[in-house]
């Protein structure tokens, strides 16, 4: 008899993003690294931000996201959320749970120097 191919969603999953990734992955050793880092740099982070306002996205959360883009390529910061929303691996890494909303990562263009030959920065 042919199954069905139809697909039927569960209303509840039981599944932490740590399950998704294999144990011997190389991400695993440079996320403890990392973690340990910003651990480090949490005194550093509280000074920077301020106490009141509206919550900013953690710079945690940023850097890892940066790291992200620099060891897979990623070209710009539009394919970088893009990819944080369907790619278990960077959600994992960056700290997001499956069902938590990606931030809209933001990069500033200003105009070209003649002399440096830089054209963009990015503003975390």
């Amino acid at each position: 008899m042919r199954g069905s191919d139809a697909m039927q969603e569960s209303l509840f999953t039981v599944a932490k993003l740590e399950d998704f990734v294999p144990a011997d992955h190389p991400l695993r050793p440079i996320r403890s690294l990392v973690n340990d880092a910003l651990v480090r740099l949490n005194g550093l982070f509280n000074t920077i931000y301020a106490d009141t306002g509206r919550a900013s996205i953690a710079p945690e959360k940023l850097l890892r996201a940066m790291l992200i883009q620099v060891f897979f390529s990623v070209r710009s910061e539009r394919q970088l959320v893009e990819q944080i929303r369907y790619n278990l691996l960077y959600r994992w890494f960056i700290g997001l749970a499956i069902d938590d909303e990606v931030p809209l990562i933001p990069s500033t263009t200003l105009p070209a120097s003649s002399r440096s030959g830089r054209s963009t920065v990015m503003a975390w």
